[in-house]
């Protein structure tokens, strides 16, 4: 039953991509302004070196046809060519795609550890530890994730001026370097999804905790812990998992103003650059393959359902 789900959630994603990938192809073409405009300037250039470089891109014919066109190649394999840089999308993307992957991954691990942690922390021991963790909370909700990506550059560069801030090392190059170089932009991206994780744990810890089940463990004597793992853990576990699945989209999300801010060539600052020159193909191919990740990361959340709940069942 368990790889019939699968096979259907992949099933359903194509249309879905279908219908993102239309979204952001009109959307981007009704925005003022196109390549040929961008790539111009402030410079004088004539109506017909604007019509010539509009027909050699093929961004002079009606929108429906340049996204058949689109389609047809991208179901080849082929994202097309970059406006700027005139060469290949696919080519480009991948190296960035590894490196925002790489950032998501260590924010998501630190926004795991910090927000179930803490609404351990708030559920379990409540009083005033239970006041400082919603109040950490609330603060964090409020201020913007590239606020506090600026105030971490600040802090470490005024009091911490031996740690490297914009100084990126790629992993193939330094691994341990390029580790410490994503702490202090993971951190900032972490610290915005820690809140959302955080609060649900609280309530859903809450939740188990006042279940029958539960008080019938510590009726026959169970040690504490092992109430806490097996009882309130494990059962609170499945909201838990919802709102990291789709915490997913935040951190790609959020990686594009804090790539930019710390300079990681990653697609955040891929996809920013591009929508600065209207480099259409890597725009449509980024949204493309964000849409991707969180369609898949939405099937693995629906099979750790299956995983962590026993009375979650797909038939």
């Amino acid at each position: 039953m368990l790889s019939r789900l699968v096979l259907v959630r992949l099933l359903w994603s194509v249309p879905i991509l279908l219908g993102v990938s239309v979204v952001a192809f009109v959307l981007m073409r009704a925005l003022p302004g196109d390549f040929a405009q961008a790539a111009a300037g402030t410079s004088e250039i004539s109506a017909e070196a604007l019509d010539t470089l509009r027909r050699n891109l093929g961004i002079d014919q009606p929108v429906w046809a340049q996204y058949l066109h689109w389609l047809s190649a991208a179901l080849r394999g082929d994202l097309g060519q970059s406006f700027a840089t005139k060469s290949p999308v696919l080519g480009e993307l991948l190296p960035r795609l590894m490196v925002t992957a790489e950032l998501s991954l260590i924010a998501g691990a630190m926004a795991m550890c910090i927000g179930v942690g803490g609404g351990l922390a708030s559920a379990r021991l409540r009083g005033r530890v239970d006041w400082l963790v919603r109040g950490i909370n609330g603060l964090f909700l409020a201020i913007p994730n590239f606020v506090v990506a600026t105030l971490i550059v600040l802090t470490a560069g005024l009091y911490f001026p031996s740690v490297g801030i914009f100084n990126y090392v790629p992993f193939a190059q330094d691994p341990w370097a390029n580790l410490g170089s994503m702490l202090l932009p993971a951190l900032s991206l972490a610290l915005a999804v820690s809140v959302t994780i955080s609060e649900n744990t609280r309530a859903a810890v809450l939740e188990v905790a006042s279940q029958d089940f539960v008080m019938v463990a510590r009726a026959k004597g169970l040690r504490r812990g092992s109430v806490l793992v097996h009882y309130l853990i494990r059962n609170a576990l499945t909201p838990v998992i919802t709102v990291i699945g789709l915490q997913l989209a935040t951190l790609l999300g959020g990686s594009i103003l804090i790539e930019t801010i710390f300079t990681i060539p990653g697609m955040g600052q891929y996809l920013f650059d591009s929508i600065s020159n209207r480099d259409y193909p890597v725009i449509q191919a980024i949204v493309l393959v964000a849409a991707a990740i969180v369609l898949f990361v939405n099937v693995l959340v629906d099979v750790a359902y299956a995983r962590v709940d026993a009375r979650v069942r797909y038939d």
